[in-house]
């Protein structure tokens, strides 16, 4: 009796956790000519990996739904991430876009969420910056990255994106706030200092 009860128990336990999962597929867009071989898709709050070598589409499995932060990365691609700010059922895709990688490109990380979060915790941008998905926003008519960016780059492992010029209410406001959460990251470590080695400031931040 004793058994069976807790076998009813631990089956009960299971059904709970399992239903409580979330299903998310991973899609590529290819927008390049080139064949892919391989990269790096990774859940960063799981610090789970996965080596992929084809664009099929694929699942995984997340323990429940709500944030995450997801990242892409290939060597011979740059690789754009977009996936919902909260992954449920029924918003659970996760778009990797594959564009031509240029030797200026090869030097700074492109790969960001389509939602930013801009509540990090200092724990979570240091995982961003270990997996070179933290940058900054500016806007601009050209898609071209400031060699001083580049620089910045190489020693502070943050990155940038450049995003057009015209900007809705919005992204205005989300731009805003993920520059000003890296802003006060780095003052915290490193000190106000920083900012002279940018003569360009990221957008809202003087």
């Amino acid at each position: 009796m004793k058994n069976t009860f807790l076998t009813l128990i631990l089956t009960l336990f299971t059904t709970i956790t399992f239903a409580n999962e979330i299903e998310a597929t991973v899609v590529f867009s290819n927008l390049t000519n080139k064949a892919f071989t391989s990269g790096t898709f990774t859940i960063i709050d799981l610090n789970k990996k996965t080596e992929v070598n084809k664009t099929e589409s694929f699942k995984i499995i997340l323990p429940k739904k709500g944030k995450y932060q997801f990242s892409f990365v290939s060597d011979d691609f740059v690789a754009y991430t977009f996936y919902p700010k909260r992954i449920n059922k029924r918003k659970n895709i996760i778009t990797i876009r594959l564009i031509e990688k240029t030797e200026l490109s090869s030097k700074v990380q492109y790969s960001f969420p389509m939602n930013l979060d801009t509540n990090l915790t200092d724990k979570q941008i240091e995982q961003r910056i270990e997996d070179g998905t933290l940058n900054f926003i500016i806007n601009g008519i050209d898609s071209s990255i400031p060699e001083e960016y580049i620089k910045f780059k190489e020693k502070y492992k943050i990155g940038l994106i450049k995003e057009n010029c015209v900007i809705d209410p919005i992204s205005f406001k989300k731009t805003r706030e993920n520059n000003h959460m890296i802003f006060d990251y780095l003052n915290k470590k490193y000190g106000t200092e920083w900012i002279n080695e940018l003569k360009i400031k990221p957008f809202g931040i003087k």
